[in-house]
C-alpha cells in the first residue's frame, strides 16, 4: 500500500472515530417515557429508564456492552451482547436523539419516545 493509501485509511479511522465518540456523547445519560420512571426499573418500556454510555446500555432487565456502534444520519445503531437473568443473547439497538427526546427501537421492536432525565 502506497503513502498515500495509508494515510486515507488512517483519515477514514479518525473521521469514524470522532463520529463514534460524537454520537455517544449526544445520547449519553438516562432517558425514560414518563420522569416518574427516570430513577426506576420497571419491567415496561413506560416504567424502566434506558441508560447510555460510551461503553454500555441498560434496559428492561437487560444490561449489555456495546459491540459495534454506527451512525446512519442522525440515528445511532449499536450491537449489544447483553445479559439478563434469561440468560445472554444479542440485541440490535437504534438510537435516533433530537431536541431533549429520544427514539429507541430495541430489539427490532419500536419503543416510542423517551425523555432525558433531569
Amino acid at each position: 500500500m502506497n503513502f498515500s493509501g495509508v494515510a486515507a485509511a488512517l483519515m477514514a479511522l479518525a473521521l469514524l472515530n470522532a463520529t463514534s465518540g460524537h454520537a455517544a456523547e449526544t445520547v449519553n445519560g438516562r432517558w425514560a417515557a414518563d420522569p416518574a420512571a427516570c430513577w426506576g426499573g420497571g419491567s415496561t418500556p413506560a416504567q424502566s429508564a434506558f441508560v447510555v454510555s460510551s461503553y454500555a446500555v441498560r434496559w428492561l432487565g437487560d444490561t449489555c456492552r456495546v459491540g459495534r456502534m454506527y451512525k446512519t444520519g442522525d440515528t445511532i445503531h449499536l450491537q449489544a451482547f447483553c445479559w439478563s437473568p434469561d440468560g445472554e443473547r444479542t440485541i440490535p439497538v437504534s438510537m435516533t436523539p433530537h431536541a431533549d427526546r429520544l427514539s429507541v427501537v430495541w430489539d427490532r421492536g419500536p419503543h416510542g419516545e423517551l425523555r432525558r432525565c433531569e
